[in-house]
């Protein structure tokens, strides 16, 4: 029987944390985007209308998935909770980016709608997985609170 602790290392707490860096990237890319930024990627180019309070928040829900990336990545004890509360906080900013464009609060492209989409499921599904008892087990949370 192998017992896991806070500070153990396994497949599952290494792609957590593997996925949620690349979550993050993902949010600063889109920053960069929102700020006016255009970004040549093979025979086309990324770019978004300039809009700051979406820079501003995919700015934080990016800083809040890399600090549970590194959270999980570097071991902390505390990973867990990092990573559920990046989940939550990333959740957070991208609905209230599908509100705020549903309002018609500002300029909507292809490439935004489908990142939003994208977003809410792979965080949503992320958030359940880390909940359930497997999800909690794996970062040595067992029935802890």
């Amino acid at each position: 029987m192998t017992v896991i602790t806070p500070n153990s290392r396994n497949a599952m707490t290494t792609v957590f944390g593997i996925l949620a860096g690349l979550y993050a990237s993902t949010f600063f890319l889109g920053a960069l985007l929102h700020l006016g930024a255009r970004l040549p990627v093979g025979g086309v180019v990324l770019a978004e209308p300039r809009i700051i309070p979406a820079t501003i928040v995919e700015t934080l829900c990016g800083l809040a998935l890399a600090a549970g990336a590194y959270a999980v990545l570097a071991r902390r004890d505390r990973a867990w909770r990092a990573l559920v509360g990046a989940h939550a906080f990333a959740l957070a900013g991208v609905l209230l980016g599908v509100v705020a464009l549903a309002l018609g609060a500002g300029p909507s492209t292809d490439l935004n709608t489908i990142y939003h989409r994208v977003m809410l499921t792979v965080l949503a599904a992320g958030l359940v997985l880390l909940l359930t008892p497997a999800g909690r087990a794996a970062f040595g949370r067992g029935d802890q609170g």
